[in-house]
């Protein structure tokens, strides 16, 4: 497993609360990863990674402990601004689907995700949030936290 080396400010970043859904408003997705970086040139580089996890939200509510998992990419500049983008696909308790479109990039204070459900409670309007991510990472371990809420 690699670890990520780059700056991840977006990496799995994505909530769960749909408009009209019984959903917290804001939680946490606590993932691993493993990735690949591929050197594009002198300071640019593109990571592939993915993760798994967990979502963390209200106790009782359908979306908490759901299961995620993650797909994206990071591009860091020479000039270390970054983009990154990717999807997370969750299941709640019950089998019920989600995905999460995420996006960010160096000059977002926060990240940006938009939600579609798959099946189940989550089919209703697409919802739309920001994150913060926290790269845990260590030498022999790539894992974060996102902060997630809904839009209001």
């Amino acid at each position: 497993m690699n670890r990520m080396i780059v700056p991840i400010a977006a990496l799995f970043a994505i909530s769960t609360s749909a408009a009209g859904a019984p959903h917290a408003t804001s939680g946490y997705n606590v993932l691993t990863c493993e990735g690949k970086t591929l050197a594009l040139d002198q300071g640019h580089s593109l990571t592939i990674f993915s993760g798994k996890g967990i979502l963390l939200s209200v106790p009782g509510s359908p979306d908490h402990m759901s299961s995620v998992e993650c797909l994206g990419t990071v591009e860091n500049m020479p000039d270390k601004a970054f983009k990154a983008s990717g999807y997370c696909f969750h299941v709640d308790r019950d089998g019920d689907k989600w995905m999460d479109h995420w996006w960010s990039d160096s000059s977002m204070k926060k990240g940006r995700w938009e939600q579609t459900g798959l099946s189940g409670k989550y089919m209703v309007a697409p919802s739309t949030g920001t994150y913060v991510y926290t790269d845990l990472s260590s030498e022999s371990w790539c894992k974060g936290v996102s902060n997630w809420e809904l839009d209001r």
